[in-house]
């Protein structure tokens, strides 16, 4: 797999994303620039194609950058880049986007391309250290945590509602059972010799969620793999999947951070909007709050406290920070952060977990720039800190709130987002520490 690492940002430097509609004349123009594929995914429901296996890049930017037509305009966007950013050269593939785009420009004026890159969501595992940038979970022998205390519509709070968590795979543990629908591919083998600490994720936000709406039912789809990495692609065409569901509720606990052009990643963007109007869709704002407290290398140059995250970012995306128990902004929250709707307990929670040996990371690296891990047994409860668990907690909250055929989770998100409500349990609006 062509995983690269640009200015903030990783990618999959062999791929290309294009909107349906201008997938043919894409074609002709890298055929012309002797850019080969070995892969085409068409997904209808974003309206957007993937070319993977791309070969020839380093030539046609070579190409463009000569053409007459496309040369002075590249040739400068190369520069700057370079310049604004030492240290990391603007990659092959941003530098074929831009050629195409220029020369597409010059051809049809008037009439952009769609195209872009394959981000990696990953913030599951993120920078700083996820989970929770408190760092990694701890074994604990103490119950779940209900961090919010809300006022119930309904004596069975979340009964008929239907909540879309996409995450890692889920950890089939007891407390979760009867209250999640999955494909076997979406869950762990419980008896597998050793997990991740990234393993646990899914089933630590889903008690999340249970713990404030205990009769909802979880539409579960894996869109992260055991070190909490994926594919923007992958996410999207999931969410795109999940949008025939009926769903209430979406949670969402992963991201990117901003482009390297400060823009939206243009599958998220398509696939959030397959939802209708009375869904809310939940995202986790991101745990860089602290990442200028990191030492040197453990996270990407670019990432700054107020660095925004995808698909939390994004508009009609309820984007979710933390804040502690006293209701102060957890140190490890983006900020500032306009973009953030609510904020939600996320620090020192008791949630359901893996049951075995896990390898979890001390903090260190060792020489090949991955992390030192050791390994701790659980037993199926863990603490934790993260947005990504904040975001659970709303979720659960909305979900909660939700009658179905008389009070939507648009109608609750109102409630929400319009009133003032105690501190450590759902806090809108502005947070400072």
């Amino acid at each position: 797999m062509d995983i690269r690492h640009g200015w903030v940002e990783k990618f999959h430097g062999d791929q290309l994303v294009v909107a349906r509609a201008d997938l043919g004349i894409l074609a002709r123009m890298l055929r012309g620039l002797r850019v080969a594929w070995a892969g085409l995914d068409s997904s209808p429901a974003l309206e957007l194609a993937r070319l993977s296996g791309l070969s020839g890049v380093p030539g046609a930017v070579a190409a463009l950058e000569a053409d007459p037509l496309t040369g002075t305009a590249l040739r400068r966007y190369h520069a700057e880049r370079d310049g604004a950013h030492p240290g990391y050269p603007v990659s092959d593939l941003a530098l074929l986007i831009r050629g195409i785009q220029v020369r597409f420009a010059a051809y049809y004026p008037g009439w952009e391309l769609k195209i872009g890159k394959n981000y990696q969501p990953s913030l599951v595992k993120g920078y700083p250290h996820i989970g929770g940038g408190e760092g990694a979970p701890t074994p604990t022998s103490e119950d779940f945590t209900n961090a919010a205390d809300v006022t119930h519509h309904s004596p069975e709070p979340g009964r008929g509602v239907r909540v879309g968590l996409l995450d890692t795979k889920l950890f089939p543990h007891e407390r979760l059972a009867d209250h999640y629908v999955g494909r076997a591919e979406d869950l762990l083998d419980p008896a597998q010799a050793s997990f991740t600490e990234f393993d646990g994720h899914c089933a630590f936000v889903a008690s999340c969620v249970l713990q404030q709406a205990p009769y909802a039912q979880l539409y579960l789809r894996h869109v992260l793999d055991s070190q909490g990495d994926g594919s923007a692609w992958d996410a999207a065409v999931a969410i795109a999947d999940m949008a025939q569901a009926g769903l209430d509720v979406v949670n969402l606990s992963f991201g990117e951070f901003m482009t390297d052009d400060n823009t939206a990643p243009m599958v998220l963007e398509a696939a959030v909007r397959q939802f209708g109007p009375e869904t809310v869709i939940v995202a986790a704002a991101g745990n860089n709050g602290d990442v200028d407290q990191l030492p040197p290398g453990r996270a990407p140059a670019g990432v700054t406290p107020a660095s925004k995250a995808y698909p939390a970012a994004l508009a009609n995306v309820v984007s979710v920070g933390a804040i502690d128990r006293d209701g102060k902004l957890a140190p490890f929250t983006p900020h500032p952060a306009p973009w953030i709707s609510l904020y939600a307990r996320g620090v020192d929670l008791n949630g359901a977990y893996l049951r075995g040996m896990v390898a979890v990371a001390t903090g260190g690296q060792n020489p090949d720039g991955t992390p030192v891990t050791e390994d701790v047994r659980f037993e199926g409860t863990a603490n934790w800190a993260g947005c990504s668990f904040a975001a659970g907690i709303v979720t659960g909250v909305i979900a909660a709130g939700v009658i179905p055929g008389r009070r939507s989770a648009r109608d609750v998100l109102y409630g929400l987002t319009h009133a003032d409500a105690p501190a450590g349990d759902i806090v809108p609006g502005a947070v400072h520490s």
